[in-house]
């Protein structure tokens, strides 16, 4: 090929090249992006740090949040401390809403999108009781990925990305914080297991390696060892029980307990109460609280480990057949050992 008809492909080349670029813009923001950035907060006075209360109504009842020094407080459950993670995502969603899908002005079709009493109404509050936003969360749309929702004092209905419904109305899971235990698992250096079958002791030795004092000195797993701990360390209820007679779940003569001792010298306790007849929730309590919980038999399984999980199987023995071989029996054949 000629130079000259070289230069000209090249030439022809970077002229398309442009043009894709200058049409397509592959590397720049899309259309939406521009959109997106473009929009108006749809609460732009709101300040997740201002919030002192929240009220969150739906399906008739009301729910209300109330900030305690640094600690957020179901005020409607006997200021039982709330889910933080549930109240750090609704601060989220409400400082992410933009003005961006109008989907309707019309006040007659609220009902239609769930954006009225039919919905989930949120109204946050400051010290003050100033209003930082309020409004309505409805149904999700037809693509499922995103939810109407409504600024209480206006007619426009937007979409917010997300199944907002459960983020704003926790239902039967409630606003409780549903943590048992939380506490750093290589903290633990004892586990006891006590149970109606065996009396179960874990301890670290000198070289930080888990090892079984009860009811045999024993190797352990350490796979066994590390799923009990996960588990036991970040123990979260299935439910919460209503009844908190402990008598009435057999808590002062409980059936098990699954206790951690850790390296400051606290311990984590966990008694193990009768499984209620006709269905799989077993109570469980925490010695220093007054809560009791209620876990399902699959989690309970992952804590009350049989001595026979937890133990470490002895390697099998290995044949060498130079240094240490078989014993020859009196017809001169190899013996079998058993």
């Amino acid at each position: 090929m000629k130079t000259k008809q070289l230069l000209v492909l090249v030439g022809v080349m970077v002229v398309l090249g442009l043009l894709v670029l200058t049409l397509e813009n592959p590397f720049g923001k899309s259309e939406r992006e521009k959109k997106v950035e473009a929009a108006l907060p749809l609460f732009p006075n709101f300040n997740r740090e201002s919030v002192a209360r929240v009220k969150i109504t739906a399906l008739g009842q009301t729910t209300t949040l109330v900030k305690e020094a640094d600690q957020w407080l179901v005020a409607s459950m006997d200021n039982y401390p709330a889910d933080p993670e549930a109240v750090d995502e609704m601060f989220d969603k409400v400082a992410e809403f933009k003005t961006v899908d109008l989907v309707s002005t019309n006040p007659e079709k609220q009902s239609v999108f769930q954006v009225d009493a039919s919905g989930a109404e949120a109204k946050l509050l400051d010290a003050n009781d100033n209003i930082l936003a309020h409004l309505f969360v409805g149904k999700t749309t037809p693509g499922v990925f995103s939810s109407y929702i409504r600024a209480a004092d206006s007619n426009n209905v937007y979409t917010g990305e997300g199944y907002l419904k459960a983020t704003f109305d926790r239902g039967y899971r409630t606003w409780k914080d549903r943590t048992i235990f939380n506490f750093n698992k290589g903290d633990a250096t004892n586990l006891t297991i006590n149970s109606e079958e065996e009396d179960i002791e874990l301890q670290v030795d000198a070289e930080g390696k888990w090892q079984m004092l009860k009811p045999v000195a024993s190797a352990v797993n350490p796979t066994e060892v590390d799923s009990l701990l996960d588990t036991l360390s970040s123990l979260k209820t299935d439910d919460f029980e209503e009844e908190q007679d402990p008598a009435e779940h057999e808590l002062d003569d409980p059936r098990a307990t699954v206790t951690a001792r850790l390296n400051d010298g606290s311990t984590r306790v966990l008694l193990i109460g009768k499984q209620e007849e006709g269905n799989d929730r077993n109570p469980v309590k925490r010695t220093d609280k007054d809560q009791i919980f209620m876990l399902y038999s699959s989690n309970l399984d992952s804590l009350l480990k049989k001595s026979t999980d937890l133990k470490q199987e002895a390697p099998a023995a290995e044949f060498d057949a130079v240094n240490n071989p078989a014993p020859i029996d009196e017809a001169g054949g190899v013996q079998v050992i058993e």
